[in-house]
């Protein structure tokens, strides 16, 4: 078996190689993810693919894989399988993501946000948000996985929970967060606020995701009063108000990679790429930054 992920980034000076996003891929090779389930239906309806995306993710240098989890939480998916018994179906994600990893890379369970990632709900009960996530932690941690990735959390309320777990369950977290002007969380919460949250918490990696690549600079510099290693992994493009995708500079192969030099200088550990990047670019990190793991 790999090394854990905490060792990895405290016992070495490595650059981690995650990978890329599932639901572009999955786009990208005729799986319709616009519906309700996104990702998720297609651990039903086409498990194949689900390991093929991975293991091209693997072969382009990937060290640590994400499983498909990020919409397999009990209550998503009673919004269209209400049958579908979310401990199994969880468990499925992680193997599938296990098959591609072998023996020498970690798979990461993906804890998402309850709603929807972009349109932050904060008026949620704090028990049933406890309820839903304990849930979920514990069917990943039965099914396996070698950390957690608590990812795209827009607001402090629910991130503040999933804190709690992964310290109540002593498993080793990776907290991505969402921000809009690289100074905020979606609900308003100052960054530096977040910050100074973790650092008396479980997680072993603090960053973004599925933010434009123009603003990870702001969000590095609003966390840096905490000296965990960050984590970061961007969107090709930007999401405009009116639901448009839009490219920005994260669409580009080469200048992606070449900004993504000043995020390690800033402390990037774990380097890995969101909505509308692709497997060229993982293969691109993985040439720049990665190295083989002992």
């Amino acid at each position: 078996m790999p090394h854990s992920l905490q060792d990895l980034l405290q016992k070495t000076n490595r650059t981690l190689i995650l990978d890329g996003p599932l639901g572009t891929e999955l786009t990208r090779r005729g799986f319709n993810v616009d519906r309700t389930g996104w990702s998720a239906r297609a651990l039903i309806e086409n498990p194949e693919l689900i390991l093929q995306i991975h293991q091209d993710y693997v072969a382009a240098g990937a060290n640590l894989l994400t499983a498909n989890t990020f919409r397999t939480h009990a209550v998503n998916l009673k919004e269209w399988n209400p049958s579908q018994n979310a401990r199994e179906l969880t468990s499925f994600a992680v193997d599938l993501a296990r098959q591609a990893a072998g023996d020498s890379i970690l798979v990461c369970g993906s804890v998402a946000p309850l709603g929807d990632s972009y349109h932050p709900q904060t008026n949620y009960r704090e028990d049933w948000l406890i309820e839903q996530h304990e849930r979920m932690l514990q069917n990943l941690i039965s099914a396996g996985i070698d950390a957690l990735l608590v990812e795209t959390q827009t607001t402090f309320q629910e991130l503040k929970v999933l804190l709690h777990l992964s310290g109540k369950y002593s498993i080793q977290t990776m907290l991505s967060v969402v921000s809009f002007d690289g100074l905020h969380l979606l609900d308003g919460t100052p960054l530096s606020d977040v910050a100074e949250l973790v650092s008396n918490s479980q997680i072993v990696a603090l960053g973004c995701n599925c933010v434009p690549i123009e603003i990870v600079d702001n969000v590095l510099n609003s966390l840096n009063n905490n000296l965990l290693p960050k984590i970061v992994y961007a969107n090709s493009g930007v999401l405009k108000p009116d639901g448009t995708w839009v490219q920005s500079l994260g669409g580009n192969v080469e200048t992606h990679t070449a900004i993504a030099k000043n995020w390690i200088r800033q402390g990037v550990r774990i380097l890995g790429g969101c909505c509308g990047t692709s497997v060229p670019l993982i293969a691109k990190f993985a040439e720049e930054f990665g190295s083989n793991l002992e």
